[in-house]
């Protein structure tokens, strides 16, 4: 289902660019929690991000970005019959950019970021094989984010990008830290 809808949203995106332009950039990363207890106990799926770029300022480029990263751990208890917890967390993260040139020619570049961060932790308690508990909350905060990327070709980089979320959840002074690493492809 979510590979059939990858598709048509990919291709309508691309209907929208001009190709000498390249205002648009696609990312695909691997996150990895930092911090809490949130990373010691959740693993990093994937990631996909979307940017477009809305203009420059002198040498800063702005734009907005919305990214979503998947997590998912599996805990199993030492009883008969196991017990087993399944914790998913879904982060979806819309924001603002700026990139600056490091180097001339501009492969390098510094970039930031602030935005908003929605997330949803699902959690769900097996006894065996039988479903005993689901439980999903939804939490927001602030989110703060800072990177680097390096180009590789004129539409190819690699990038790396630190988010600081300050959470808004079950309790007010709890931050979340995630680190994102990959590639991405501008059209």
């Amino acid at each position: 289902m979510k590979k059939s809808l990858l598709l048509p949203l990919l291709f309508l995106a691309l209907s929208f660019t001009r190709a000498q332009d390249r205002l648009w950039s696609v990312e695909g990363y691997y996150p990895v929690s930092i911090g809490e207890t949130f990373g010691a106990s959740n693993q990093g799926l994937y990631g996909l991000g979307f940017k477009y770029k809305l203009g420059a300022l002198g040498k800063w480029k702005l734009g907005a970005s919305l990214d979503g990263s998947w997590f998912s751990t599996e805990f199993v208890g030492d009883s008969d019959p196991p017990i087993i917890d399944k914790v998913r967390d879904l982060f979806i993260q819309p924001r603002f950019y700026t990139a600056l040139p490091l180097t001339k020619k501009g492969k390098l570049q510094l970039l930031a970021g602030l935005g908003w961060t929605i997330y949803r932790v699902s959690e769900e308690n097996f006894i065996g094989t039988q479903s005993m508990m689901k439980e999903i909350n939804w939490n927001s905060g602030l989110n703060a984010n800072a990177g680097l990327s390096l180009d590789v070709s004129s539409r190819w980089f690699v990038a790396t990008q630190f988010d600081q979320i300050l959470s808004s959840g079950d309790s007010p002074d709890r931050t979340i830290g995630l680190m994102k690493l990959g590639a991405g492809f501008r059209f």
